[in-house]
């Protein structure tokens, strides 16, 4: 599954990469540079029921390019945190981590302020532990999903912009091979971002 992913992941970015020079030829006359690597840093928000500790650290990089300046793709990798419950002497958690492809977009609407969202699949794995006394189990799940969200920003200068976001994942919990309850969660997060475009 690991090494599917990451194929999955080097096609979408040599896409991205063998469309910019048409995406550069028929974009000649603008100033901007198009590609573009954005980090966020935040909290996550799960909203999953029996669980009493929902948030935790949210970490999110992308890579994408916008033609026009406006529209384009990305791809990216997203920590959602950890999410836990502690019952007497149990406690269960769960860490979800998910890799992005999908679109997105940014709108300069007044001056150097501008509105930007994106969305699109997601392939998440979610780490369960539980943990009664000195007895311990571990499972991993992969699953796919979906992602959205939006923010607003200032361009700092033509090349650094500085945002505050909402995004939301889909993520859902669930193995064929282990008797585990299937699970889905929406996982919120709001964070503050900085993106480079080169």
């Amino acid at each position: 599954m690991e090494f599917s992913m990451q194929k999955t992941l080097l096609a979408a970015a040599l896409a991205v990469v063998s469309l910019s020079p048409l995406a550069a030829k028929a974009d000649q006359s603008s100033p901007l540079n198009n590609f573009f690597v954005s980090g966020n840093l935040g909290q996550s928000n799960y909203r999953l029921g029996g669980i009493s500790d929902k948030a935790d650290v949210f970490q999110s990089v992308r890579v994408g390019y916008r033609w026009n300046n406006i529209i384009g793709g990305e791809v990216g990798y997203t920590y959602l945190g950890v999410a836990k419950d502690t019952n007497g002497f149990v406690s269960q958690s769960v860490k979800t981590r998910a890799a992005i492809i999908g679109v997105n977009a940014k709108y300069d609407f007044y001056g150097p302020w501008f509105v930007t969202g994106h969305g699109g699949y997601l392939r998440s794995r979610g780490n369960f532990q539980v943990q009664a006394g000195d007895i311990s189990a571990r499972q991993k799940a992969w699953n796919n999903g979906w992602y959205a969200g939006a923010g607003i920003g200032y361009n700092v200068t033509e090349n650094v912009a500085l945002s505050i976001n909402y995004d939301n994942y889909k993520v859902n919990y669930q193995r064929g091979d282990q008797p585990i309850p299937r699970l889905k969660a929406n996982v919120s997060t709001y964070s503050a971002g900085v993106e480079y475009k080169f």
